[in-house]
């Protein structure tokens, strides 16, 4: 998969080296997103059983990963977007999700805790819409979807090569 440049961030497929710094940013990501949890919950280790079986794609920007997002490209499920809190509001996370929708062109959906309102808030501001939530208790996550959806047209309008358009090959 070829870079995704924007704004001078780069967003590539997630390398084996690129490992240790995703799990930092998953680690302090989800202790600011969740600050209801104690902090000892969550553990560098985290990282790898969330992300197994998924395509992750980084952020670069000044030569270091900023942040990831963590795709099921079989599901259209986005698993985790995560940036370093030191790098947020610089438009990474939007084009994480642009990359992320460039690859599974078409609805994706997400889910996010309804606690997290910055989160929620980010996505709606991005035209992500709330489709479920739990019919039993009270909810604990929203699942949303992607407002845009990415045609072949679109592809061939910004003149890329279709491999972020084409579906991804069925298999497990």
């Amino acid at each position: 998969m070829a870079p995704f440049p924007a704004r001078g961030i780069i967003t590539r497929t997630a390398g084996d080296g690129d490992t240790p710094r995703c799990a930092g940013i998953f680690l302090d990501g989800r202790r600011a997103a969740f600050p209801w949890q104690p902090a000892d919950r969550f553990g560098l280790d985290d990282y790898a059983a969330s992300v197994e079986g998924t395509l992750v794609l980084v952020a670069e920007a000044e030569g270091a990963v900023t942040g990831f997002v963590s795709i099921d490209p079989y599901d259209r499920f986005i698993h985790a977007l995560f940036i370093d809190p030191a790098w947020q509001s610089r438009g990474i996370g939007t084009i994480l999700l642009r990359h992320a929708q460039t690859v599974l062109p078409g609805p994706i959906r997400l889910a996010c805790a309804v606690r997290n309102k910055a989160a929620r808030a980010f996505y709606e501001r991005r035209g992500w819409t709330p489709v479920d939530s739990p019919r039993t208790g009270p909810p604990t996550h929203i699942l949303y979807q992607s407002a845009h959806i990415l045609y072949q047209s679109d592809c061939a309008a910004e003149n890329r090569a279709p491999a972020g358009c084409a579906a991804p090959p069925r298999h497990r």
